[in-house]
């Protein structure tokens, strides 16, 4: 896939996972016949569950793949909100080899700490004077037209001067603490696939596809950069109002 924005309409929820796990497939495929491995950045929530199901039914050169996150709630790998152990359980038909997953430690107690270790690690597998750019990064849009752990009206969607910041939890908002990658980050991804379902998301998507400030619709800051953004979207959430 080349540069450039485009969206795709799914008739229902099986086949927006039926075509993300192929462009998913292609994605990672393109990456390993042209550097020999494929990074891809995961975002949790329901949608793309079955997506990654799907995907690791098929056959590909699973060994030549590393896997990360976009962002991670503040609790341990086992638990259930986890979306490192979502990921995982929905992956587990591929047998990836373990060393191939890297997660952020959502479970420290530092979670600051835990953003600067998950940048250093990006630094070391993308190489220090290389660009962050993964391969394939999926995301998703809440609601409120977050995505990653990105939120309205935080300031999160400006950070600029990181690869990996650390959320605080804000109450009065009902946001718990998180870690994310940020939108400079997010915005270079090679394949960026965002995924959204159901008539509740077609306003924020429409939204998110107008100009305007990134720190009311967060979404926005997936717009740009030199890769390809794909709005894969079900039909109640592309249906016009």
């Amino acid at each position: 896939m080349n540069g450039g924005e485009e969206t795709l309409v799914a008739a229902d929820a099986a086949e927006l996972a039926i075509l993300a796990a192929e462009l998913m497939a292609r994605a990672i495929a393109a990456a390993i016949e042209a550097r020999g491995v494929a990074r891809i950045a995961l975002s949790g929530g329901g949608t793309p569950s079955e997506a990654y199901r799907r995907l690791a039914a098929l056959s590909l050169p699973w060994a030549q793949t590393e896997w990360f996150w976009v962002d991670e709630r503040a609790v341990a790998p086992d638990h259930p909100r986890s979306n490192h152990g979502a990921a995982r359980r929905d992956l587990a038909a591929a047998r990836i080899p373990e060393d191939r997953f890297f997660r952020m430690e959502g479970e420290a107690a530092d979670l600051a700490g835990a953003a600067s270790r998950y940048e250093a690690l990006l630094r070391a597998r993308f190489g220090v004077a290389s660009a962050v750019a993964f391969d394939l990064m999926t995301l998703g849009i809440g609601d409120d037209a977050h995505t990653a752990s990105l939120f309205p009206g935080t300031g999160a969607v400006g950070i600029a001067d990181r690869l990996v910041a650390a959320i605080p939890a804000q109450p009065d908002k009902g946001l718990e603490a998180r870690l994310t990658l940020t939108a400079p980050v997010i915005r270079e991804a090679r394949v960026k696939l965002l995924l959204a379902r159901g008539a509740s998301k077609r306003a924020v998507v429409e939204q998110a596809k107008r100009p305007g400030p990134a720190d009311e619709v967060p979404a926005r800051a997936v717009r740009g950069g030199a890769g390809r953004l794909v709005w894969l979207l079900d039909a109640a959430a592309a249906q016009a109002g």
